[in-house]
């Protein structure tokens, strides 16, 4: 998880309450194998009944065959469940292979701010081939996303500012601009803001659970989906059946933590991009990597003080030029266009980097998105500190704190300290205090859980999942080698990846405590 970096005919159906054989079963018993600080919902919640239609284009604009969508609601505030409600947007395929169902396993994308109901109606996400033929196949848009009672925020969330503060004045601006944003996405969104907490998320997962009629819960997530899992866990551990934690992020980091290798992932990145130029003759940036580096952070230096023009007459500074450095390295067919625009914008051309953005996003095919995937867009933009803000406690809390704070990050990184330490401004004014702590799960009493991730994932770090592996009483730990985020059931398949996760999925088998797969 990066700061950078997601949800109708006229039959209707009710919910056929099974267990994990597929043969009809009792209604599970739902105080067992709780933790005991969570609590226990009255009868209405735990005992809907969802009824299932065709999915609309609200949810996706063409849904896969069999395809179905329906509500569960669920309390805002679950200390005080008699009060307000939320209706969550779900999505459900059938098992292929109806006689042999296994259940549900539920699904979700990550973010904070994806919604999954559209991407299992819409057919983005479907699990491995045993597993889809097992498994009833369940997305859900999580509270205040998607098609879950978005929250609102009328002038959007802060974001880091175009040119981070170097005084004081400017550190009070930033932040009472900021405070106002989120001042007014409080007021605009109302009590669901308080509560987009992931261990409120997490019980919402163990509501769907039991409306779905599964007496254990089956569970994939990817990215931030795995963070939700690990809450999950943590509060009923009895409860945990099959759960697959793909792309891991580490609960025991807290958001300057993170923030500090997000850092390292994009020096890491220029520092094989410098390496690329040597490796091929290109000696226009200097004649070794250290030496381009350096050529980068005087370049910035000489950018603070002397910006610039481009053809708007904007100011190109020392901001411009990390936003551009960490949006190019992470992807490597940007590297020669990037290259270019770096000698030319040294040579005093300020419109180098707008040449820059205009070629790559030629090359990324510059798709003109829907008003369905704009709103879905904002509104993961403004859910996503309404989570992390409430999740983690660290993010540094007036100008001065956060002056103090962009200058330690400057020291371990010139080029990107700046940018991503000033990214933490919308939870440094986020108008509800942090609910959650960074600290590690142990889930002691759950089923045995498997990690998943690549060897190089620069959102969610291998370290993560090795830690995590660390932390959990009972886990096995899956590498696939190569880089992407997200290696079970992924636009790039592996064969070897998705049958190791669909025989844990399907027959229970975990791989050894540490496995591989080449690709």
């Amino acid at each position: 998880m990066s700061l950078t970096a997601g949800v109708l005919a006229t039959t209707t159906l009710v919910v056929t309450v099974c267990g994990v054989s597929g043969a009809a079963a009792s209604r599970p018993d739902d105080t067992k194998g709780m933790n005991t600080s969570a609590p226990v919902l009255p009868a209405r919640f735990m005992q809907q009944k969802v009824q299932w239609t065709a999915c609309g284009e609200d949810v996706t604009p063409e849904a896969v065959s069999g395809a179905e969508c329906g509500w569960v609601k669920v309390p805002v505030d679950y200390a005080a469940p008699d009060g307000e409600t939320v209706k969550l947007r779900v999505s459900r395929v059938p098992a292929k292979d109806h006689s042999r169902r296994l259940g549900s396993l539920l699904f979700n994308p990550g973010g904070p701010g994806a919604g999954g109901a559209s991407d299992v109606a819409g057919g983005n996400w479907q699990a491995g081939g045993q597993a889809r033929a097992r498994y009833d196949l369940v997305g859900f848009d999580p509270r205040g996303i998607a098609g879950s009672g978005q929250i609102k925020c009328p002038d959007g969330v802060a974001e880091g500012p175009e040119n981070a503060p170097r005084t004081e004045a400017e550190a009070e601006k930033t932040f009472t601009d900021a405070t106002r944003r989120a001042q007014a996405c409080k007021k605009a969104s109302g009590a669901v803001l308080a509560h987009m907490d992931s261990v409120s998320v997490a019980r919402d997962l163990d509501v769907l659970r039991t409306v779905l009629g599964d007496a254990k819960l089956n569970y994939t997530g990817v990215s931030y989906g795995t963070f939700i899992g690990q809450q999950y866990m943590k509060l009923f551990p009895g409860k945990v059946g099959r759960m697959v934690l793909d792309g891991v992020v580490n609960p025991a980091t807290d958001m300057q933590q993170v923030a500090r290798r997000d850092v390292k992932t994009s020096e890491d990145a220029l520092r094989r991009y410098a390496q690329d130029l040597v490796a091929r003759g290109d000696d226009r940036l200097g004649a070794t990597a250290g030496e381009i580096l350096r050529t980068l952070t005087e370049f910035a230096k000489k950018l603070e003080q002397e910006p610039l023009r481009g053809a708007d007459g904007e100011e190109v500074t020392d901001a411009t030029l990390s936003t551009y450095l960490d949006m190019a390295v992470m992807d490597e067919e940007s590297w020669k266009p990037l290259t270019t625009a770096l000698v030319a914008a040294m040579d005093g051309d300020g419109t180098a980097f707008e040449r820059f953005e205009a070629a790559t996003a030629g090359e990324s095919g510059g798709e003109e998105l829907t008003p369905q995937e704009e709103q879905a867009e904002e509104n993961e933009s403004s859910s996503m500190p309404a989570v992390l803000c409430l999740d983690s406690p660290s993010a540094p809390k007036s100008p001065k704190e956060m002056l103090d704070t962009a200058d330690a990050f400057a020291k371990q990184s010139p080029l990107f300290g700046r940018y991503y330490a000033w990214q933490m401004i919308d939870c440094a004014t986020w108008p509800i205090a942090p609910t959650g702590a960074a600290e590690p799960i142990k889930a002691s009493g759950a089923a045995p859980v498997l990690l998943v991730s690549y060897t190089d994932d620069s959102h969610t770090p291998l370290g993560n999942a090795q830690a995590v592996h660390r932390q959990l009483d009972n886990s096995s730990l899956l590498v696939r080698k190569g880089r992407g985020h997200g290696a079970y059931a992924s636009e790039d398949p592996s064969t070897c990846t998705d049958r190791a996760v669909d025989r844990y999925l399907v027959g229970g088998k975990l791989p050894d405590k540490a496995a591989n797969c080449p690709r």
